[in-house]
């Protein structure tokens, strides 16, 4: 039971590349073996910054030989006045047989022509290059280069050798160009190239020319070096940006070393350390036993650790220059004062439609007063909110952000508390562009979370109004983000708002200052409405509601994400409930009429019809209770009512002929269907729910 090693070489992938190998390639491998008919003991894939390794354990030698019948176009299209039409002798070539040995066959009662095809058996080695090209071809890559051998093949980086054994026998192909064979490229600066002798030996074959092959391996290495090094300097190290995932894929053969930089330069503040630190260097910030700063860093290098104090040396440098041009500009900046901070806004532009970062800050403003009594929110958090949305762009002036642009809200925050201002209103400040993304914290309290939540409906309503909406895969403002953002922040706050008083709010602000947005609001605002109600849907999936009780929630139309989550969760509660089963099969018989009479106007008038008085009695029952029960956000009650309707509607279908040759009882009867389809609807749009599935 052979090992299959399958090693491509690149030029440096970025570390999304490495990522997104590691996510696809063992799934890949298992779908190309099982289209080979091959079964594998384990699948596994090593990938480091210039290679990705495929290993496939237990192989058998060869693929067992079968027979196989495979069925063709129909006899008649097959064959005309006994000859053989070109439908036939496609079908043959396809299969590789000749057309006079295409049989017909009866199947499900028509006659069609078969080809009985032998596949001999394969030796394994035969179907490797198959099955690295069906990998390298079906590897999808956030970012690509169109590289390859004339075909246009589109990869992360381009490819540069490829090696395969089966065991310890040289599997040689070509793919794209390049020729597989045994050799391998070591270290870029501390190998040169290697023979692998087998499968098993590829991991020590490449340790011996300086490269750990293993991306885990790497990062344990890396890891067990870090904490080495951060117990001889008496202190811990500290990744707040993440830079571990990226520095496993920029090495090969890791090595921590550990750098100082001057003492001075803790005056900054610790994020624009850290910043400095993680996200320009990749280096990993010491913190003594109480938590604070310590003026040195570990770094993992790539290069010959016997030349480790040279290389220090070089990223202290690096490092000092960084922090020099920091302390400057947070000087220039401190020195000004956030009054001049703020001044220098009416000169940024935010959006050349939507005005100026000053006509944004003003918006700001009038927004969260708005958005805090619309929530109840109390009068300390709305005046802590009023505060920092007058200082939440002021950074927008700074010459720091300028160097530092990811340090946004966090500089004006740093500059208000040297102010004077209060925590909570740094705290907001520092915050207000939270969440980032879907594992992204949310801002800490009302005050954050209500100046976050109208930073991001006044950005979302100016891109909707400008029509630069998301389409496809653009989205160069991060709107899906914002939208998700608000989302998340109105969920975990509570904040039952009626979200087109929150974005038609934006928009009348953006108006009022002369902003040049499109003709029509509304139609923006359904779009917008639109897209924040996919990303509710979204995040209600991710606790485990359907997508139908999600639509079924939001037809209910409640104006506030609040309310039609807790309805959508509601609706999902109820799944295996007789009231919403009955609910569902009045709505689903009440609507497919009403489509029918959509764009006929008329209201229903009693004519003494007992089914029709009896719907309309139950209807005009309903209709309050349901209302009662949106006021008070009570699915229960608001699906009571419905169900209510279920047995008046069976009778009104059972004794009414609703397509009545007379057309004044055939409009009075469709008006009837409407306005009981459209009052069922105010409790629960059970159309988007199908029977046998999703909720019910």
């Amino acid at each position: 039971m052979p090992d299959l090693l399958l090693e491509i070489g690149c030029e440096e992938l970025p570390g999304s590349a490495c990522r997104e190998l590691i996510a696809q390639v063992p799934e890949l491998t298992r779908r190309a073996l099982a289209d080979l008919r091959l079964e594998a003991a384990a699948v596994a894939v090593s990938v480091s910054p210039r290679r990705f390794a495929l290993r496939v354990d237990g192989l058998p030698d060869q693929r067992p030989g079968r027979s196989r019948s495979v069925r063709g176009p129909a006899e008649s299209a097959a064959f005309k006045d006994g000859e053989p039409t070109k439908a036939a002798t496609g079908f043959a070539r396809s299969q590789g047989v000749k057309v006079a040995d295409l049989t017909v066959r009866e199947q499900d009662g028509r006659a069609f022509v078969f080809a009985d095809v032998e596949e001999p058996a394969a030796p394994t080695a035969e179907l490797v290059p198959g099955l690295a090209a069906a990998v390298v071809d079906r590897v999808r890559f956030g970012k690509t280069m169109r590289w390859g051998d004339g075909v246009g093949l589109r990869f992360s980086r381009p490819m540069r050798w490829i090696v395969a054994k089966l065991a310890d026998q040289t599997v040689e192909f070509e793919l794209h160009g390049l020729r597989a064979g045994d050799v391998s490229q070591g270290h870029r600066f501390l190998g040169g190239p290697v023979t692998v002798p087998d499968a098993a030996g590829y991991r020590d074959a490449l340790l011996r020319v300086g490269v750990v092959a293993d991306h885990d391996e790497r990062r344990r290495q890396i890891t067990d070096g870090l904490d080495a090094a951060a117990a001889e300097a008496r202190g811990r190290w500290h990744d707040p940006g993440g830079a571990l995932e990226e520095v496993v894929f920029l090495v090969e053969r890791p090595s921590v070393i550990t750098g100082a930089f001057d003492p001075a330069h803790l005056r900054l503040p610790r994020r624009v350390l850290v910043t400095a630190m993680q996200s320009h260097q990749r280096y990993f910030p010491l913190e003594d036993p109480d938590g604070g700063l310590m003026p040195a860093f570990l770094a993992v290098s790539n290069g010959d650790p016997a030349h480790a104090d040279l290389i220090t040396r070089g990223n202290e440098e690096v490092l000092d220059a960084r922090l020099q041009d920091a302390a400057f500009s947070f000087d220039v900046d401190r020195d000004a004062g956030l009054h001049a901070l703020d001044a220098r806004l009416a000169s940024i532009v935010f959006h050349a439609r939507l005005g100026s970062m000053a006509d944004k800050r003003d918006r700001l403003v009038d927004a969260v007063a708005a958005l805090a009594e619309a929530a109840g929110v109390d009068d300390d958090a709305a005046a802590a909110a009023g505060e920092a949305s007058g200082l939440a762009k002021a950074d927008q002036g700074a010459v720091l952000v300028a160097e530092f642009s990811e340090l946004e809200g966090e500089v004006a925050a740093e500059y208000a508390r040297i102010e004077g201002r209060s925590e909570e209103v740094c705290r907001a400040v520092a915050q207000h562009y939270l969440p980032e993304g879907p594992d992204s914290p949310l801002p800490e309290g009302d005050a954050g979370a209500l100046l976050a939540a109208a930073d991001k409906a006044d950005n979302l309503a100016g891109a909707f109004l400008v029509a630069e909406a998301p389409t496809g895969s653009r989205d160069p403002y991060g709107l899906r983000r914002a939208a998700a953002g608000l989302v998340r922040i109105l969920l975990e706050r509570g904040w039952d708002v009626s979200l087109r008083a929150l974005l038609g709010g934006a928009a009348a602000r953006l108006r009022a200052q002369g902003a040049d947005l499109a003709a029509d609001d509304d139609a923006a605002l359904d779009a917008l409405d639109a897209f924040i109600a996919e990303r509710l849907a979204r995040q209600l999936a991710a606790e485990g509601v359907t997508a139908e009780a999600a639509a079924a929630a939001q037809g209910a139309d409640l104006d506030s994400v609040v309310a039609t989550a807790a309805w959508a969760r509601g609706v999902q509660a109820a799944a295996d409930a007789p009231e919403l089963g009955a609910a569902w099969t009045a709505c689903t018989r009440l609507a497919r009429i009403a489509a029918r009479a959509e764009g006929e106007a008329g209201a229903f008038t009693p004519a003494g019809d007992p089914g029709e008085d009896a719907l309309a009695a139950a209807v005009h029952a309903a209709a309050p209770a349901i209302e009662r029960a949106r006021e008070h956000r009570d699915f229960p009650a608001a699906l009571a009512a419905a169900a209510g309707v279920a047995a008046p509607v069976d009778r009104f279908f059972d004794e009414v002929m609703v397509n009545a040759d007379d057309p004044v009882d055939r409009a009075r009867r469709l008006a009837l269907v409407r306005e009981a389809a459209a009052t069922l609807r105010r409790a629960v749009d059970l159309g988007a729910v199908t029977e046998g599935g999703g909720v019910l």
